[in-house]
């Protein structure tokens, strides 16, 4: 079988101004068969957008989500935004996916390694590229083709230009071979494309950025992806595996 890992972010990876309410750059990547990705997922998530707003070109946006505004400014109702609220949940619930993610802390990166500091996305890329070797080589998996989602023609060339280099030179703990093996092409979609795979993890980033930064409060959308993460054995803990937190 092969897969798609789909890949997108919460928080901005610059390194010159930290957000202090948000100095995070979590990168999150969603791991979902090819076939059932194409037939499934797409008619599941396809239906929900038609139940609710009449057509499958709205694209879910978590920031527009939260903020009831834009193309969702209908939240405002409170039943429709429970219904709507509910019946999500139960697809994210429902649907066969893995997630595999980085968050990067920008505050401590800094600290810790001064003006050395690698870009946040080049550490992400490798630590979310090892775990989906590690993943797959358990679910038999022939090849991932990468579907990230675009940020500007700079910013996917430096990332490809990322994805390269890791792919020849490998890393500490993948080699060269294996990664390319595992990994075929990587792609760049803007947001206007109406990419599903892209909008899933657009969603779930943000309650994994959120779990990181502030662990102690109540976070309800983090119950619903948390069984989702990425464990080496199922009764694992999925830190260091489905979420890699650096430094």
């Amino acid at each position: 079988m092969n897969y798609y890992l789909f890949l997108d972010e919460s928080g901005h990876h610059g390194l010159k101004i930290v957000d202090k309410q948000y100095p995070i750059l979590l990168l999150c990547g969603c791991l979902i068969e090819k076939d059932y990705y194409n037939h499934e997922v797409t008619k599941q998530i396809n239906n929900l957008k038609l139940k609710y707003f009449k057509t499958t070109e709205i694209i879910l946006h978590s920031r527009d989500i939260r903020k009831w505004q834009k193309d969702f400014k209908i939240l405002g109702d409170i039943k429709f935004r429970h219904k709507f609220y509910q019946d999500l949940d139960e697809i994210i619930k429902n649907i066969d996916f893995r997630i595999i993610a980085t968050a990067v802390l920008k505050t401590e990166l800094i600290k810790t390694y001064g003006p050395q500091a690698n870009n946040p996305y080049d550490l992400s890329l490798t630590f979310i590229m090892e775990r989906t070797v590690f993943l797959t080589d358990l679910l038999k998996c022939g090849q991932v083709e990468v579907v990230a989602e675009a940020r500007g023609k700079k910013e996917d060339a430096q990332f490809h230009k990322q994805y390269q280099i890791i792919l020849n030179n490998g890393s500490t703990f993948v080699s060269s071979d294996r990664f390319q093996d595992r990994f075929a092409n990587i792609d760049f979609k803007r947001k206007s494309e109406n990419i599903l795979g892209t909008q899933l993890c657009d969603l779930v980033a943000y309650p994994l950025a959120n779990y990181v930064l502030y662990p102690e409060r109540e976070n309800l959308a983090f119950r619903v992806v948390e069984p989702k993460m990425y464990r080496q054995f199922p009764t694992d803990d999925f830190l260091g595996y489905g979420l890699k937190i650096f430094p």
